[in-house]
């Protein structure tokens, strides 16, 4: 009935899949008491830029991946900056949202990755069950986005900008129909469970754990907390790092694929020229590639210490751009409010080329990937 297998150990996914929303929530939830917003800012994005240098590893640490990528690493980041510029000066909150949306999108599609990874090691689950487990992401992570109070506010004012016709039982049915849809379906997948149970086949609990934790924080943190930026602090350090934990592992069994007999061969010898990320993912030397992530970090910070409002050249001005909302109880943005979506684009809009490079350097289905798992 029940097969377990982990990601890393039994003590490390403990940590680093189960236990640490639970640690982020609390961090997050503090953080929005006791700290300014423009250390809200800096958190976010020390939390978040390593996570980019694992990225660039990953991606560029072996000469097979270039081979095979060569076109969609050099294309597709020149399109990304140039949309992204345009965006921010243009249609911030639309290009917000679309950030974020995607943001969400690859976080979805990286936990649902992750489960992936459980039921490989596990040897569980069947050919359906990546369809039903990613059917279940989108819709719980859709629920929470339509109905929580935080981002409810966040889409409620963008279509009042492109003004379309917005009514307090119109915005309340689409609560309704959102939750509705959520329990139809909950439903459905654990009778899917059952089912599965019911013919001999296995599941992996830890999989099922993990998921569990990972929907606790973002539910809670999306009713609970007043800002998008500590939900992103939130949201972040649990997807950071445990993204930078899966590179790290990844790389390092990667490397170690390289036995004796191997030294001879073309791809032993291409590997070794990328001597930096063998010796970075070397055993003993975690604390080293951590501080290199913690150098990339600075020297993002470094970039952007001029004030936000440099970056947009005085062009942007979101007090001029929307209005307020009488009728559904909405008055003009908080003056912070721009400074936390202009932070969020800071970052979010730089990751663009991470989501666009994750959707597909990572297929657990690949078997050149499923020897770094």
């Amino acid at each position: 009935m029940f097969q377990i297998g982990y990601i890393l150990s039994r003590r490390g996914d403990l940590v680093w899949f189960i236990g640490l929303p639970f640690c982020a929530v609390l961090f997050a939830l503090s953080s929005q008491l006791w700290l300014p917003a423009v250390a809200l800012s800096s958190i976010a994005l020390w939390i978040t830029i390593p996570h980019h240098f694992a990225t660039w590893v990953r991606t560029y640490g072996f000469s097979e991946d270039w081979k095979r990528w060569t076109d969609r690493l050099i294309i597709g980041p020149l399109i990304i900056f140039g949309f992204t510029f345009l965006g921010a000066l243009s249609f911030p909150l639309t290009l917000y949202l679309v950030s974020t949306l995607w943001d969400h999108q690859h976080s979805i599609m990286q936990q649902h990755g992750f489960g992936r990874i459980y039921d490989f090691k596990a040897s569980t689950g069947s050919r359906t069950t990546g369809r039903f487990d990613l059917t279940l992401h989108w819709v719980l992570f859709g629920n929470m986005l339509v109905t929580s109070p935080l981002f409810n506010s966040v889409w409620l004012n963008e279509l009042a900008r492109w003004e379309f016709p917005l009514t307090t039982a119109g915005v309340q049915l689409t609560h309704t129909i959102s939750w509705t849809v959520t329990g139809i379906y909950v439903a459905i997948y654990l009778c899917y469970i059952a089912r599965c149970l019911a013919r001999g086949q296995s599941i992996n609990p830890v999989k099922y754990a993990f998921i569990g934790a990972s929907y606790f924080l973002w539910y809670y943190c999306a009713w609970h907390t007043a800002s998008v930026l500590v939900w992103g602090i939130a949201h972040r350090l649990m997807h950071g790092l445990q993204y930078i934990v899966i590179v790290y592992w990844y790389l390092r069994r990667k490397v170690d694929q390289l036995s004796p007999q191997q030294a001879g061969t073309t791809e032993a010898g291409e590997t070794r020229k990328f001597s930096v990320t063998r010796w970075l993912v070397k055993s003993g030397n975690v604390k080293f590639f951590v501080v290199v992530c913690v150098i990339y970090a600075a020297l993002y910070q470094l970039a952007v210490l001029q004030p936000l409002d440099t970056f947009g050249f005085g062009l942007i001005r979101w007090d001029e751009v929307y209005r307020p909302i009488p009728e559904l109880g909405i008055t003009s943005p908080d003056p912070t409010l721009g400074y936390h979506l202009y932070t969020e684009l800071m970052i979010t809009g730089f990751a663009l080329t991470h989501y666009y490079f994750d959707s597909f350097i990572w297929k657990v289905r690949d078997s050149q990937v499923q020897g770094g798992l």
